[in-house]
């Protein structure tokens, strides 16, 4: 059977969270890992899994962001001329 996580280091130095952690720990008990080797390519994996996912939602917050603003911005110009429209008509 495969040393746990722990004894790799990866908990102690902050390298994975607790979540993460408890999974590889159980997956270890289970004898899902062939050696240290196979271990180690699952947690880099993982970590670059979330650190995919975690981009992919930055960029999609990011979008967001950019067309309510951009939303914002086209209904105040809408604004601006229907009240400059409304000045011209009540000059006359």
């Amino acid at each position: 059977q495969l040393a746990c996580p722990l004894d790799l280091g990866c908990h102690s130095v902050k390298k994975i969270d607790k979540h993460m952690y408890h999974e590889l720990y159980m997956r270890v008990k289970g004898n899902v890992f062939k050696n240290k080797k196979n271990l180690m390519e699952s947690i880099f994996k993982a970590k670059a899994d979330k650190a995919k996912e975690k981009q992919l939602t930055d960029q999609a917050e990011a979008r967001r962001l950019k067309a309510r603003a951009l939303k914002e911005k086209a209904t105040d110009k809408k604004e601006a001329k229907k009240a400059a429209t409304a000045a011209k008509k009540a000059e006359k």
